[in-house]
């Protein structure tokens, strides 16, 4: 061996801590610190959609909103929050809108869409120059950055649900645009097809932002009577009842509802929905994907 002890030690030492320890780029703790800050502001948000819980697959009662009113004369309450099969946020809120003359003026953030659906009262919604009036079991859909206002001009309190929703895909604002924007669904406007079992209201299946395909309709089921037998689909459902009781089954399980509860269907869980009172029942079912 023709080579020092040192010469052949450093064939074994990685060139890094070969080079002088005045001359080494070796980031000190102070600097370490002062960039923690940015650190910790850019990884929050991400933390923050970890951490949803998954919205589980049951029975959701209405709560009658309390506390103070919002900027724009709402009250909220949560009814159910979280992760789904094809969202990662969704929010269902029971909302009440007090009398009175002014207009609350609101945004759909850039990133959401909107779905309100009225209970009761009348809601008088307005975006890009139309107004509507409309009553219970009237919807509206909002697409991301719409402005649009809001208010209870009667002379009774007005509730509603408004679910929030983002997508794990990538929003195609295009899509919801080329299938008509923003968009009113007036109850009194769309017609009841009857059929053997009861009859239904179709509202809409298209596109939106936020979905490939979203689908609502309203089906009214006579006295004991199951609309069909338990099965499962891809697409998540949700069903809010609007009139008498019901009974829906959910795999193993079964939930006794009322109006205004609501069922939450993930995506392929088996269910089965049954008129349980007396007289007809109805109830809103949608699906999204």
């Amino acid at each position: 061996m023709n080579s020092s002890p040192a010469e052949f030690l450093r064939d074994f030492i990685p060139p890094y801590l070969q080079i002088p320890s005045s001359k080494r780029n070796i980031p000190t703790l102070t600097s370490c610190m002062k960039k923690l800050p940015l650190l910790i502001v850019f990884c929050i948000p991400f933390l923050g959609f970890a951490q949803l819980p998954v919205v589980q697959s049951k029975m959701y009662s209405w709560k009658e909103p309390t506390g103070k009113a919002d900027s724009n004369n709402i009250i909220s309450g949560l009814l159910f929050e979280g992760s789904v099969y094809d969202m990662e946020y969704l929010q269902m809120t029971a909302n009440a809108i007090a009398p009175s003359k002014k207009k609350g003026s609101l945004q759909i953030p850039d990133n959401e869409e909107h779905l309100l659906i009225v209970k009761t009262g009348i809601l008088t919604i307005g975006f890009r120059d139309s107004t509507w009036s409309i009553g219970g079991g009237s919807v509206a859909l909002l697409m991301p950055g719409e402005k649009y206002a809001l208010q209870n001009g009667t002379a009774v309190a007005c509730n509603f649900y408004r679910m929030k929703y983002r997508s794990k895909l990538p929003m195609d604002l295009a899509r919801g645009q080329a299938s008509g924007g923003s968009f009113v669904k007036d109850w009194n406007k769309i017609p009841f097809k009857p059929h053997d079992k009861g009859g239904i209201r179709n509202y809409f299946e298209k596109g939106t932002a936020m979905s490939k395909r979203f689908e609502m309709h309203v089906t009214t089921l006579k006295e004991g009577i199951k609309s069909h037998e338990p099965h499962t689909h891809r697409a998540e459902e949700i069903v809010l009842v609007i009139e008498n009781k019901t009974e829906m089954q959910m795999d193993d399980k079964f939930y006794k509802g009322g109006p205004g509860d609501i069922y939450y269907l993930g995506s392929n869980v088996s269910h089965a929905i049954r008129n349980d009172g007396k007289g007809t029942c109805t109830y809103f079912a949608f699906q999204f994907e």
